[in-house]
């Protein structure tokens, strides 16, 4: 091609039409100006294709995560309850009379005392942030989303965290105050001989049967604010999850207009 308007330039020459040949060259300008122009375009239309591909792949991870998270919150809420129902349980047995060790141990095996820390699935989250591609996330309203649900994510994992904290140090009070009292009775039936009546002792439990003893109303206290923790706990599950289906809404949103 390049020796076909090579050929014609001496054409022109050879024939003394300057104006003509003038002409040419200007047509022949502009040709590659805009050949330089639709590569340029083509470039930047498959770094766009490109950076497009990459961004879909993380709103799928991160489609993925937030899916777990979604079980997760569900599960977490199951065992909330459980830990709920549990504990009001035990605070409708304790004012019942409790005849032997056996009695007392059956209803001290009732209560629960999980402290559980917030754990989700965020490594696609937190590698868009520490790589600097979270501006591969091209609309602005999705990338807000996500922003305010991981922040949202941080501050209900620290509530979690002192909530969990402060309850953890009102149990070892109550144990550290009241040694003996709060004793694990789920054990191996190889265990039985070891675990026998010098480690449980009827003294130990005599409080269960007396509302008006000190010891008696710290328990309830301290089952109280568990139930209370996890109550609230509940209502944050809630949140979250309602929060990571908007930002799973978007994401779809996103994901199909890429396609």
């Amino acid at each position: 091609m390049i020796k076909f308007f090579r050929h014609i330039r001496y054409n022109l020459m050879e024939k003394n039409k300057t104006g003509k040949y003038f002409k040419y060259a200007i047509g022949e300008i502009v040709l590659v100006v805009i050949g330089i122009l639709i590569a340029l375009q083509i470039n930047n239309w498959n770094e766009s294709n490109k950076l497009k591909k990459e961004e879909t792949l993380y709103l799928k991870r991160l489609k993925i995560d937030l899916e777990k998270d979604t079980h997760y919150y569900n599960i977490s809420k199951e065992r909330a309850n459980l830990l709920i129902n549990q504990n009001n349980l035990f605070l409708q047995k304790i004012y019942e009379v409790q005849n032997s060790i056996d009695e007392c141990r059956e209803l001290m095996n009732i209560p629960l005392w999980d402290s559980e820390y917030l754990t989700i699935q965020d490594n696609t989250y937190r590698e868009l942030v520490s790589s600097g591609k979270l501006n591969f996330i091209s609309n602005p309203t999705l990338k807000e989303v996500m922003i305010d649900y991981y922040r949202l994510i941080e501050s209900k994992a620290n509530y979690i965290k002192e909530f969990n904290e402060y309850s953890r140090e009102l149990l070892a009070n109550y144990v550290s105050t009241y040694p003996g009292t709060i004793k694990i009775t789920r054990n191996p039936k190889e265990w039985t001989e070891i675990f026998n009546d010098r480690t449980f002792r009827m003294k130990d439990f005599e409080y269960l049967n007396d509302p008006s003893n000190s010891q008696f109303q710290s328990l309830e206290d301290l089952i109280m604010v568990y139930i209370d923790k996890h109550k609230n706990f509940i209502n944050l599950f809630d949140e979250l999850k309602n929060n990571s289906k908007d930002l799973l809404f978007q994401i779809d949103l996103e994901i199909n207009k890429n396609k």
